[in-house]
């Protein structure tokens, strides 16, 4: 119940926004989620210290779901990148399947 859209848990918990000052947020999403529905809930609001991303704009053939997301290579480096934004790494891009994950 506390993450139904409109209970008072989320609503107090986005009551300033979602984010705080000197924060810098990074989300990461899919398309294929099936838990967060729609994926775009998944996302902040914008704003100067939010970087809102979804897998399949920078690889369409990722099909990446909600259990995969975590095992997901292109997830895996846009982490990777927020974490070190000074030496970024390019994000691949190749055929995942949801749950199996990618095809090598």
């Amino acid at each position: 119940m506390e993450q139904e859209v409109g209970s008072p848990f989320l609503t107090a918990l986005n009551a300033d926004g979602g984010t705080v000052p000197g924060v810098e947020y990074t989300v990461i999403a899919t398309r294929y989620d099936e838990v967060v529905t729609p994926y775009t809930n998944s996302f902040l609001p914008p704003g100067p210290h939010v970087t809102d991303i979804l897998v399949q704009d920078q690889c369409p053939l990722d099909a990446t779901d909600h259990l995969e997301i975590g095992y997901d290579p292109v997830a895996l480096t846009d982490v990777l990148n927020a974490l070190d934004p000074a030496h970024p790494r390019p994000v691949p891009c190749q055929v995942v399947l949801p749950v199996t994950g990618p095809l090598l």
